[in-house]
């Protein structure tokens, strides 16, 4: 958000005279992360140390505003270590935990968050989406988009499932199923999606991979299934399920290259099955620029280092 508002709107009126002095491009913050007592620290083009902090009474009170001072309504949430608000963005949350049931624990006193601001970009993927679909018979390939963190593997994969499910110039839209575990991707609050995912798109909020993908594949037919950071071995299984029902995959994962995803023990059993017909590689520079690469199947080169960017 560009915006000095989209800050601001996560903190309580009384704090944010600091933050209207601190001279930061607001519209470029991707985290702030809020330690008790110590200073606050922003990711904005590398790493800010803010001449302010907050003790335990303001981490307190931030977090009941982030909640609408309704810290129960949110309490499912608080069980996975943050919340999800309005604008989809998302809240790392920590302190002191208590065992909660099913053997699971909730943060009793916050003092520490982690949050990440949700930036929607449209028409990234302008210059991607034509390598994703098959040749002759112009249908969507299996993809794997593969980020470093930071580099805003989301925020193309959101861009890659709005012109898949709205098509293209060249392409006609289908049906996706979005599977959203931690709610990054629409953007999801209260179920219903706040980022532009396509029109002919669905989501599903919360779960995890295998459940989403059931449902997905037993009641909305979708072409392709969207999914985050994939990488454990059930994921694996979860990836086939959806293969093998006639699904197309868009997924992401953490990692530099393709051959670093190769050596990781988790990814072995997914890159096994021998799906993935595209990979995308990003990276990003010390301006922040960020470039992309594309690799067919056997991970031969179809576009060098190209850069990633939206039209202004």
């Amino acid at each position: 958000m560009a915006a000095v508002d989209g800050v601001l709107q996560f903190f309580p009126q009384r704090l944010r005279g600091a933050w209207e002095r601190c001279g930061l491009d607001f519209g470029k913050i991707q985290e702030i992360r809020l330690r008790v007592n110590q200073p606050v620290k922003v990711f904005c083009g590398g790493e800010h140390t803010l001449p302010f902090r907050y003790g335990e009474r303001e981490m307190e009170e931030i977090f009941r505003y982030l909640c609408h001072d309704s810290v129960y309504a949110y309490e499912e949430e608080r069980k996975q270590g943050y919340i999800m608000i309005e604008g989809g963005h998302r809240i790392g949350i920590t302190g002191e935990l208590t065992t909660a049931e099913n053997g699971r624990f909730i943060a009793k006193y916050i003092r520490y968050m982690n949050i990440r601001i949700a930036h929607e970009q449209k028409e990234i993927a302008g210059k991607v989406i034509k390598y994703l679909y098959h040749s002759r018979e112009m249908t969507p390939l299996n993809t794997l988009i593969i980020s470093p963190p930071g580099v805003g593997k989301t925020t193309l994969l959101r861009d890659t499932i709005r012109l898949l499910s709205n098509g293209t110039a060249d392409h006609q839209g289908c049906n996706v199923g979005v599977i959203d575990e931690r709610g990054e991707i629409a953007g999801a609050y209260r179920g219903s999606a706040m980022l532009d995912c396509g029109e002919r798109t669905d989501v599903i909020t919360g779960g995890d991979k295998q459940q989403g993908i059931s449902i997905l594949v037993r009641t909305f037919a979708p072409r392709v299934i969207a999914i985050d950071e994939i990488g454990r071995r059930a994921d694996a299984e979860a990836i086939l399920h959806a293969g093998v029902s006639g699904c197309r995959i868009l997924a992401t994962v953490h990692g530099g290259s393709i051959e670093e995803i190769r050596n990781k023990t988790e990814m072995a059993a997914i890159l096994d099955l021998g799906l993935i017909d595209r990979y995308i590689v990003l990276s990003m520079n010390e301006k922040m620029d960020r470039y992309f690469e594309i690799y067919d199947r056997e991970g031969n080169s179809l576009c060098g280092r190209s850069l990633l960017q939206a039209p202004a």
